[in-house]
């Protein structure tokens, strides 16, 4: 019963994440998004490129993926190759590492889970200091998933609400 509890709960986070992506990604104009949300979609961790051309898309999310690369330098290396394929900003979300529940979360044994100094940590290194703005869904009372939201310079900033 506890499991399908938490799992329901997660499923529920999941999808407020993707909302939240629409919102800081909405527009009256139509935008090209690009939803990066399937381990065969990310690129090995000895060649971080993305088969996209620069700034291809208007607004790119990765939905629960930067912590399969184990270390910082190669979670730096994914963050700017998003920011090389977005035109006006990237959406990035992960689990949070100090959540009690995170090992029923994510059971995987092989990522690098994040808190947020981590993540912090990660945007500080990104060329040209870019705007960003960390975002937070809470799971029984605790902060469960980080959302990050970077814009490039020159678009505005709309946060989307918790």
């Amino acid at each position: 019963m506890v499991p399908v509890l938490i799992e329901q709960a997660n499923q529920r986070c999941r999808q407020r994440l993707r909302e939240a992506f629409a919102a800081f990604s909405a527009s009256d104009s139509p935008q090209k998004r690009l939803e990066i949300d399937t381990l065969d979609q990310l690129p090995p961790a000895d060649r971080i490129r993305l088969p996209f051309e620069d700034t291809q898309f208007d607004w790119v999310a990765c939905h629960s993926l930067l912590e399969h690369y184990n270390s910082h330098e190669r979670q730096v290396r994914f963050l700017r190759e998003l920011m090389r394929i977005a035109h006006k900003g990237v959406f990035v979300t992960t689990p949070n590492s100090a959540h009690p529940l995170i090992r029923w979360i994510r059971p995987e044994r092989d990522v690098s889970l994040l808190n947020a100094l981590d993540i912090k940590a990660l945007v500080d290194v990104l060329p040209g200091r870019p705007e960003w703005k960390l975002g937070h869904l809470r799971m029984y009372g605790f902060k469960a998933y980080y959302y990050l939201m970077i814009w490039k310079p020159g678009f505005t900033r709309e946060t989307p609400s918790q």
